[in-house]
């Protein structure tokens, strides 16, 4: 069927309506904060200094902590990053679409966002709000399998509630190296003052030949962003920002260098260089007092040796998921638990730290809270407002009683309480025939006969070293039940299903 960009949109518009009520309030509301969201790529929850690295320079992430909170046990939903990225945009689990595996989309693939569903993007444009994202989609582009780069790259960002869109379609390797602006494949950054290095990669791009250098993407993108934020300085506006740091390939910009952990280490401190931009630019427009921060990541850290530079930086004594067990791709906790940072001047206690467990299919429902609007049914299914985990001065009960994850392989666990159960045994046949890695980790699996659970007590065991599921079998049992019929239900979130 031929997409008709205005058969799209009703849906969307729909949803919209059912959030009108609240503009006219919302537009003149002494609360409407302005909302940065910066996601940054395969960042291990310790790799930087609020989260215990050393010999690593992180000075902003550090402001951040200092004038905001740190979480210790923020989730993604995902150990790889489009499943992450989908649930950020529609507070969802990205295992209710029609890709049942933990695996990343492939980059050429067709919008996943499906049309009409609620997203951060339109929901902020519902209350007024200019919207922009920058940097990593990794979501699909048009309706179908990009074929030529150079036609209309749309749906995209743009159908799904962003104003604007400036960024790269998904990994850098991949196609079309470019960056793709708003709906089209636009110029990639030349420097006229740098020589084109040795790194720069290029591809056929239809019939065009596009070369972009890769040590600054990172440059081009904070540039485009702080442009951008400094348009909107009269006007309320949500940015989210999804910059390639630390994904490979790790090739900082040449400014950054000298790090003991090598070329990772430098990357590192680009990543918290273009957070410091940011606050920069906050207060240099007087605009970081109504300003609602929120610094985090799409998964762990890459532990596989496979990968050149964190395996050195990783020698070098770098830990990048701390003392977490395993990274990214996989089912341990290293895989999921992210750094997160929030700060908002007045209402974010400065200096603080929660236990507080959060997800980050959660932003939809909180952005929600903060313009205390209600979510339409059968929409963020799986976003819980936590904005009490923010605000709050002591410690409350529990913003959400369980969070479920699903690693590369399509292994599920779920956290609750302090427990996280691992399914191991007769699991969903949830491996699909897309993704060779995905068939023969299923394979793997089923050639190793039957398998049991696995249960931890991460209070008393955060590294994931002792199986306790033989002494709690009852406790095992009720995770296991709860992980099914949320899978069977359809939402976690109460009411969403209403």
């Amino acid at each position: 069927m031929k997409f008709s960009p205005r058969s799209a949109l009703l849906p969307a518009l729909a949803v919209l309506v059912l959030l009108a009520p609240r503009w006219s309030a919302a537009a003149t509301s002494p609360e409407r904060p302005n909302i940065v969201l910066i996601l940054a790529d395969d960042l291990g929850w310790g790799s930087t200094t609020p989260y215990g690295a050393t010999r690593v320079q992180t000075p902003s992430l550090d402001r951040l902590a200092r004038e905001g909170r740190r979480f210790t046990q923020a989730y993604a939903p995902g150990s790889v990053c489009s499943p992450s990225r989908y649930g950020v945009i529609t507070g969802r689990y990205f295992w209710r679409t029609a890709i049942k595996d933990g695996e990343v989309l492939p980059p050429d693939a067709p919008l996943h966002i499906e049309p009409g569903r609620l997203t951060i993007a339109s929901l902020c444009k519902s209350q007024g709000y200019q919207t922009a994202m920058f940097g990593k989609w990794h979501l699909g582009l048009t309706t179908g399998n990009v074929t030529d780069w150079k036609k209309p790259l749309a749906p995209g960002p743009r159908q799904v509630g962003f104003d604007r869109y400036f960024g790269m379609a998904a990994n850098l390797p991949a196609a079309p190296h470019g960056f793709v602006d708003d709906d089209e494949l636009g110029e990639p950054f030349r420097s006229e003052t740098t020589p084109a290095p040795k790194s720069a990669v290029t591809a056929e791009v239809g019939a065009a030949r596009t070369t972009w250098k890769i040590e600054h993407v990172m440059e081009t993108l904070t540039a485009q962003m702080t442009g951008w934020i400094e348009k909107q300085r009269d006007q309320p506006f949500l940015v989210y920002y999804a910059p390639n740091a630390v994904h490979e390939p790790v090739q900082p910009n040449p400014r950054f260098t000298g790090s003991p952990y090598g070329k990772y280490g430098d990357f590192i401190r680009e990543l918290d260089w273009t957070v410091g931009r940011i606050l920069e630019t906050l207060d240099r427009l007087k605009l970081a007092d109504n300003t609602l921060v929120i610094f985090t990541s799409d998964n762990g850290g890459v532990t596989e040796e496979r990968f050149e530079n964190s395996a050195v930086a990783m020698k070098a004594g770098l830990a990048l998921n701390g003392s977490l067990r395993g990274g990214k791709h996989s089912e341990w906790e290293g895989g999921f638990r992210e750094p997160f940072l929030v700060r908002w001047p007045g209402r974010v206690p400065a200096g603080t730290v929660s236990d507080q467990v959060i997800c980050l299919t959660d932003l939809l429902a909180t952005f929600a809270g903060v313009f205390k609007t209600p979510l339409p049914p059968g929409q963020a299914e799986d976003s819980f407002d936590v904005l009490r985990a923010f605000t709050e001065v002591k410690p409350g009960a529990p913003v959400r009683d369980h969070v479920i994850l699903q690693a590369a392989d399509a292994t599920y666990a779920i956290r609750a309480g302090d427990w996280k159960l691992i399914e191991r045994a007769n699991p969903p046949p949830y491996a699909s025939d897309r993704n060779k890695r995905t068939i023969e980790a299923a394979a793997k699996r089923q050639a190793a006969g039957p398998r049991q659970d696995e249960l931890f007590n991460l209070r008393e065991d955060p590294a994931e070293t002792k199986d306790t599921r033989p002494a709690q079998l009852d406790r095992s049992a009720t995770l296991r039940q709860i992980l099914g019929e949320a899978r069977n239900r359809g939402f976690t979130r109460p009411g969403a299903g209403q």
